[in-house]
Order: C-alpha cells, then structure tokens, then sequence
C-alpha cells in the first residue's frame, strides 16, 4: 500500500510469545496501531506499552474476535492502575476514553471479564486513536433519565418481559443461602411497592432464576440471548463483604440486579466500573435518582444530598419501570390510607426502616446506617408522621421534590403520580411545602414555616 507524503503509517501487530502482565512486556505499540493477541487462560492478561502526550484524548478499544467478553485496564509508567472499561463499546467489547495527564510511558491491559471459564479466552484485537475531549455532562430531565435506563442504554430498544397476559414474574431462589433469600424477597418487595409486577416464587420453571455461584454481581436482561432464562447472580462473598441487611449495600445491589432482570440499564455509558467526571451521561447521575448509577451521592460532585445506601426504587427507576409495565395495582403495599414514618403499616420490609428512624432501635435487619427512601404511593389518604424528629426538618410533599432532616439532605423523595395529604413534624424548626391536596399539616413544637 502506498502512502501520501506525511500520511502516518499503522501498523497491525501480533502477539508471538504470550506478552507479560507487567511493566515487563516486550510489546509496544503506537496511535493507530492494532495490536492483534490472545488469551490462552482464565488468568492470562496481556500489556502492550504505549506512549502517551499530556492532555490528549484517547479511544482504547478492546474487541473481541473469538474472546466473548472483554475488559480493558490502563496502568501508569509504574503499574498502578488508573482506568478500566467493561462493556463501553458495542455488545460487551469494552472502550476507554481517556485524557492523560502526563506525557510518558502508560500499559494497556488486554484483559476478560472474570467469568473464570471459556468465556475468559479467545482473540482480541487492541487499538487505539486520538479522539475528541468528552463534553461535559448536562443534567437530564426526569422522563430523560428513564428514557434513558429503558432505552438509551440498550441502543434505542426496549428490552422486557411479555406481561400482557399477567403480571407474575416467576422467580426460583433455592440456589440461594437464606441469606441471600431474604435479600431477594425484600428486594422484590420493593420492586412490587412501586411496578405492576408480581414475584412469584417456584422450584422449576423460572423466569428468573437466581443464584451465588459466580463471583461478582450480575444478571441478564429478558432476551438477552442466556439460554436458560435470566439468571441474576450475588455472590456468596458479595454478601460476606457487604452485609446482609435492609441497609446494606447487599440488600441495594439486589434491587439494583432485579432491575437489570426486568429490562432496566445503568443510569449512564458505563459497566463494571465508572468514575464520575469521565463516565456519565447525565450530570445528576447519583444514587439520589436512580438504583441502577453507578455513583453514590457524594460521589457525585454535582448533586446536593448526603450519602446513604438506597431502600427503594428511586425517581427515574419508578417511572422507567412503570413506563415498561404500568404502575402497581389496588393490591399493592401503597393502596388505601398508609402512613410512612412512625407507625408505618405498610407490612413489608419499610415498616423496619421506619421503626428505626422512629426509635433509633437497631436489630440484626436494619443495623444503622443511612438509607435513602422515595414515597411511591398509589392512592389513599396518606401521611408522613415525623412526630419524633427533634432537628431542622425542610419537608417537600410535591411529586418529584427531595426533603432534607436535620443535615441529612435529599434523602427523602416523592414519585411522580404521587399524593402524600397529611405531614406531622416534631418539635425542630420546620418548613413544609405542600402540594395540591387538601393537606393536613402538624408543624410540632419549634418556630414552623408552613406554605
């Protein structure tokens, strides 16, 4: 082939002997190259050195050919991990946008996601071109935020089960540990407070079938190719390392993977990992909004609320998923008159969120730390009972509105399609703003703002 004068040439390169999983490789390669390789092993992991200039950006795509899932990593000049990507670019090939901050010597890691069986070996081939810096993120309206988990993430389509005929959605839970069961069955819990959908649990035949055999936190979406179904996966050490109560990040990572089971993708362009600043789509991506960000509201530099692990669907989750299958019908939790906070009645897991937010009293379900809760209620007259609260509280009873208690901000919302009627406040300074409902309000003690 011939070059015009000044045209850069790219060379494809090929691995001959395996390349090193260190700073040791033998293997460079340059902008515009291809570096073609291998992975012989469930452990085998190729570095190919690449030299770098100082706030330039970079494309780093890493496709498989025969490798079924790949996974990229960028390392420093001394081996310290600095990126990663799993499944940025199309299908589960991974890309990986990436400005550097010093001109030098950096390690591209031509990796597979740890399945640990054939899906960890095969062909790849690795490139890499100099690309556009990344705009900056713009906050995304709420009906964009759902759009986007239903189908912005999946390329424009949607993905989800046929409930036409009903609404059940059978589920098998017996390659679980008790444990892990619980979790599943508050996670559904949560699911069918807000989605018309019903978890039914069976021992063969599934829709869903859950299990802890593989390592990590995973599940297919409906259609998604999994000859068995849907299998959701926590792994037994997911819960060892992360606790199995209601406010755990266990119980958070269950209603996160129920999510991905009935049709929902991640809040942004991102799997497996993602670094706020570089990774998402919108600017408002939290925990705060939806259950299926990868990042937590403090992670989050743009958004205004405190950290706490997530109890329930959040705002976008509720309206993605009632935009799939509608919102829950008149046997629901929600239905009729129903209190949140002291006296809950409820009857599921949120009765012992709210007990403990009332009393303080910890058990071995709800052991103390922060949780993050959106109201969606389906009709009734409804009340918020605060009577106990003894800080600050500015409470928002408007459908699609945050509250803050004492310093803990946003942790408290309200759903779209929601009407909360009655609010009772303790003895701090509060404010209320109520909504188009004949409200109720008892402000307590303290010097109140009622509007």
């Amino acid at each position: 082939m011939r070059h015009a004068p000044g045209e850069p040439v790219f060379a494809d390169l090929y691995e001959a002997e395996d390349a090193a999983e260190s700073t040791a490789t033998t293997y460079s390669m340059s902008i515009g190259d291809t570096f073609n390789g291998e992975l012989s092993s469930v452990l085998d992991e190729d570095w190919v050195s690449i030299e770098l200039t100082a706030g330039t950006t970079y494309s780093i795509s890493h496709v498989g050919v025969s490798l079924s899932d790949p996974l990229v990593r960028l390392y420093d000049s001394t081996g310290q991990q600095i990126a990663v990507n799993d499944d940025g670019g199309a299908g589960l090939n991974s890309l990986l946008t990436y400005t550097a901050g010093t001109t030098g010597t950096y390690y591209i890691s031509a990796d597979a996601y740890e399945w640990n069986d054939s899906r960890s070996i095969g062909t790849y081939a690795l490139s890499v071109t100099e690309s556009a810096p990344p705009q900056p993120a713009t906050e995304g309206t709420l009906d964009e935020l759902a759009e986007y988990l239903t189908e912005g993430y999946w390329g424009g389509r949607e993905i989800t089960f046929d409930t036409s005929a009903s609404n059940q959605i059978t589920v098998n839970l017996t390659g679980l540990t008790a444990a892990g069961q619980q979790l599943a069955r508050w996670a559904m819990e949560a699911w069918e407070m807000a989605v018309n959908l019903d978890f039914v649990e069976v021992s063969s035949g599934e829709m869903i079938t859950m299990d802890d055999e593989e390592s990590g936190a995973f599940a297919y979406s409906p259609n998604s190719g999994s000859s068995n179904g849907v299998e959701l996966n926590v792994s037994r050490a997911w819960l060892t390392n992360n606790g199995t109560s209601i406010d755990s990040y266990s119980f958070q990572t269950y209603i996160h993977e129920i999510g991905h089971a009935v049709g929902l993708g991640h809040q942004g362009d991102y799997n497996g990992n993602a670094t706020y600043g570089v990774d998402e789509t919108f600017a408002n991506d939290s925990w705060q909004v939806s259950v299926m960000s990868y990042f937590s509201q403090t992670e989050n530099t743009s958004t205004n609320a405190s950290y706490a692990y997530v109890s329930t669907l959040m705002m976008a989750d509720i309206l993605a998923a009632q935009n799939l299958y509608g919102a829950p019908g008149a046997s629901t939790a929600t239905a009729g008159n129903t209190t949140y906070g002291q006296g809950s009645n409820l009857g599921n897991y949120t009765d012992e969120i709210f007990n403990w937010i009332a009393t303080g009293n910890t058990t071995a379900n709800v052991t103390g730390n922060l949780m993050a809760y959106t109201i969606y209620d389906r009709d009734g007259i409804d009340t918020l009972n605060f009577e106990f609260t003894t800080n600050d509280a500015r409470l928002d009873m408007r459908a699609e509105q945050f509250s803050d208690f004492g310093t803990l901000v946003g942790i408290l919302g309200i759903a779209r399609g929601t009407v909360i009627e009655n609010a009772i406040l303790g003895s701090g300074h509060d404010a209320v703003t109520g909504n188009v409902a004949a409200n109720m309000v008892a402000g307590g003690a303290g010097n109140d703002l009622l509007d």
